[in-house]
């Protein structure tokens, strides 16, 4: 694996990762509304990729989600690409 798609490869596992947290956390650990600020904004920062990285990430996340072996994580992580439109045909 080159140096560049492992970074790439990290940074993204670390983006979902986060997402998930936000996703699945509940009001003991984190306050509901700031959960889904932090949604929303990393929705946002994606958004303002190009289409090619977009769908890039889109694709890292497909190939995590079929070795995933956790059934709620794994559902997150097939939702995610199409909920944050990482893949939208308007590019």
């Amino acid at each position: 694996m080159q140096r560049e798609d492992l970074l790439v490869r990290t940074l993204a596992e670390l983006v979902v990762d986060l997402a998930w947290f936000f996703e699945s956390c509940d009001g003991s650990v984190l306050d509901l509304d700031d959960a889904v600020e932090q949604q929303e904004w990393i929705g946002h920062k994606l958004a303002g990729l190009p289409g090619e990285d977009r769908r890039r990430l889109a694709e890292l996340v497909r190939e995590r989600a079929r070795t995933e072996t956790d059934p709620a994580f794994r559902e997150f992580l097939e939702v995610f690409p199409e909920a944050l439109e990482l893949e939208d045909e308007g590019d």
